[in-house]
């Protein structure tokens, strides 16, 4: 145990008492319950500095992490601004990127080679398909994606394909644990593993090799976990291991931020924090550097409706800040009209230059983005389709991954037809089959072409050029990933393809994988790591994009960001747009239960405390969503903070030729699909036409559909 020392005198002044004394304190368990805006990120990057620069810790020797690749690289930029280092410490991760480090170095122990492929949720789902498609089941039946899911969620309760067959409880459970088994199986033989078994994977090493606990636990001398009230069971075992010798923990988060349950975080993680770990000191950081006291007064107001273990309230030094309005519509068009228009008025103002609208579900964003359109405002959605996703971006990254690990089923599936090659679906079932008789990989089936009944020597002749195409490709592979993209798509012909095609679809295609080329380039001018196998650099690299996260692409230059509030998690704007504060739709109509209710009053605090200097609560009495017009009450969200808001209501009507009145009421309307109906309802923009015979009813937008009154 280390004597405690004090800050460097130049650091002492820029923390407040609570800040220096959790830094000042090194020894054993540490729980700092950080509130939002509190300062934490100051907080563990200071300790962090303060341990190496004044006890002389060694780098090797600390841990520190955090949930979002972005959040670790900021941690990591300020240590080393603050000790003047030229490479960044080498321990400051996410929780996967942890284990991935552990399972590379000690993965033989438990079976994986150290060139295991990390597969992403698309891939997974894939690999559930074909699961599905060997044990005959029908996957219009069964979603795979739903069943992927299900798997995900029974991996971080930590119930082994085993004991998921013995939890069954209806027959969907019964079909999840049969294709959860053979999952498995298949991860295995293609030296693969999904998100969940990075962290499930180092577990189970820590657990079943002393060799391997005894190092992880020695080397980490001293611990930090960032946002602990988000971890889960399997997180909670990781770090429990991890601190299993020195016991140097500290842990900092807000139970009152806790809103993943639905991935399986457990807030008791954090609320049990003091018995799991025995002698465990606690420090409070309640005062605020973020927002304005009035964004934190209804902050206050909302949360304290929650049961809490331990109550703590936010307080703020800066100004008492502007009004925050209560925003009321008739409909959800005019609520993203409205909201379209203010922040135009912003912008032109040069009032705010960054401005964030936050709705419960992906679906609401459609509107707002049509009238950021109108109005010429460039804007991004958190979340929307990743850059890493898009289908060529795939495909190209699939040829990587296969020649790093030619055991990977899913990659291997991806390219072999890729640029087309008159290899089909028949074909590929023919291998499959050849694969599962004889429990090899399906990569490994094409090495024995003869030995597999009905194949053509014309396919044969094809699989064998693609064997020929991967092997010189392998070559190239020692030159680093920008050498290999450039050679993929060259030698594939997959560039070519695309450049005869000459579609506008087929120039975006290009231009997105010159972008990719660009990102090779970019992270092979960063790579700080010493170089021993020279498939090093390809593999790390592909492991950075596996590793990606929403959350890493959300950057200072986009002024107008759309995204749900779980994606608002650690972000913070001058000014927020919560919308469709509404019940049924915030809190969720799935939440029943008293402990949902209070997930989505965190995560209603964690959007509001998002904002700095101005927010808004929007509400529409009638909107739209699957398939009808509603009614709908404002959220007791909006009730709750009440005393705290300046209400305005906005009764907007359509100014569109095609209708903008009551009047509409009893018109007939010509559609290009239904042909012709009658007006029987009229909603604001919305109107409820009779069609008749098979068409029936039908809920339109009098803006967007096309229709033509008579």
């Amino acid at each position: 145990m280390n004597k405690l020392k004090p800050l460097p005198e130049e650091w002492s002044g820029l923390l407040n008492n609570e800040q220096k004394e959790a830094i000042e304190n090194i020894n054993g368990p540490l729980l700092i319950i950080a509130g939002a805006g509190s300062g934490k990120t100051r907080v563990l990057t200071y300790r962090y500095a303060h341990l190496i620069k004044t006890y002389g810790i060694n780098f090797e020797n600390v841990l520190a992490i955090t949930f979002t690749n972005k959040a670790a690289n900021e941690m990591k930029d300020r240590i080393s601004d603050l000790l003047n280092l030229e490479l960044s410490p080498k321990w400051i991760s996410t929780f996967h990127s942890l284990c991935v480090k552990m399972l590379r170095i000690h993965g033989h122990l438990i079976g994986f080679n150290n060139n295991f492929t990390i597969y992403d949720q698309s891939d997974s789902t894939k690999l559930v398909r074909n699961c599905m498609r060997d044990s005959d089941i029908d996957t219009k039946q069964y979603s795979p994606k739903r069943i992927q899911a299900h798997i995900s969620s029974l991996k971080n309760q930590r119930i082994l394909p085993g004991e998921a067959v013995e939890f069954a409880q209806s027959f969907f459970d019964v079909k999840v644990a049969e294709i959860y088994s053979s999952y498995q199986k298949k991860l295995m033989l293609a030296n693969s593993m999904d998100f969940d078994d990075l962290l499930i994977k180092a577990v189970e090493l820590l657990e079943t090799s002393d060799k391997s606990l005894n190092y992880w636990s020695s080397k980490f001398q001293y611990i930090m976990i960032d946002e602990y009230q988000d971890t889960n069971m399997v997180q909670y075992r990781l770090v429990e291991l991890l601190a299993s010798k020195h016991k140097n923990i500290c842990v900092v988060g807000d139970s009152d931020q806790s809103i993943y349950a639905f991935r399986g975080a457990d807030i008791r993680n954090i609320e049990e924090f003091e018995s799991d770990f025995k002698n465990a000191k606690v420090i409070s950081l309640e005062k605020n550097y973020r927002s304005s006291q009035k964004i934190l007064d209804i902050a206050n107001a909302v949360i304290s409706n929650n049961p809490r273990k331990k109550d703590k309230k936010l307080w703020t030094d800066n100004d008492e800040g502007l009004d925050v309005n209560l925003v009321e519509f008739n409909s959800e068009r005019d609520e993203s009209r409205w909201i379209a228009e203010q922040i135009n008025k912003l912008l032109e103002d040069k009032a705010f230059t960054e401005i964030a609208i936050f709705y419960r579900t992906n679906n609401q964003s459609r509107l707002f983005e049509e009238e950021l359109r109108k109005l010429s405002l460039s804007y991004k959605v958190v979340g929307n389709v990743r850059f890493y996703d898009r289908k060529e971006i795939k495909d190209i990254l699939a040829y990587l991954n296969y020649l790093i690990n030619p055991e990977d089923t899913v990659s291997f599936e991806r390219i072999l037809n890729v640029p087309k090659r008159g290899i089909g679906e028949s074909t590929l079932q023919k291998l499959r089959d050849y694969a599962n008789k004889n429990e090899i990989s399906l990569s490994k089936s094409i090495e024995n072409l003869d030995e597999i009944n009905n194949l053509s020597d014309r396919v044969k002749k094809q699989i064998n050029n693609f064997k020929e195409i991967i092997n010189e490709l392998k070559s190239f592979a020692l030159q680093g990933p920008s050498e290999t993209i450039s050679k993929t798509l060259e030698l594939t012909g997959y560039k070519d393809e695309l450049v005869k095609e000459g579609t506008l679809d087929s120039q975006m295609r290009l231009e997105n994988l010159d972008e990719l080329l660009t990102s090779a380039f970019e992270f092979e001018n960063l790579y700080e790591e010493d170089i021993e196998d020279p498939f090093t650099v390809l593999r790390d690299y592909l492991e950075s994009i596996a590793l990606f996260t929403d959350s890493d692409d959300v950057h200072k230059e986009d002024r107008i960001l759309l995204m749900t509030l779980h994606n608002a998690k650690g972000l913070e704007f001058p000014v927020v747009f919560m919308t469709g504060m509404e019940e049924n739709i915030f809190p969720s109509q799935r939440s029943e239960t008293d402990f949902e209710i209070q997930e989505e009053r965190r995560l209603c605090y964690v959007g509001m405390t998002r904002a700095e200097k101005k927010l808004y609560l929007t509400y529409s009495n009638t909107r739209t969503m699957w398939g009808g017009t509603n009614y709908y009450l404002p959220s007791r969200f909006i009730d709750e903070a009440k005393p705290y808001l300046k209400e305005i209501k906005i009764h907007q009507e359509s100014t569109d030729n095609k209708s903008n009145s009551v009047g509409s009421l009893g018109k007939k309307v010509i559609h290009e699909k239904y042909g012709s109906g009658i007006v029987e309802e009229v909603n604001g923009n919305e109107i409820t036409v009779n069609f008749g015979g098979e068409h029936g009813i039908k809920h339109l937008d009098i803006e967007w559909a096309p229709i033509i009154f008579e």
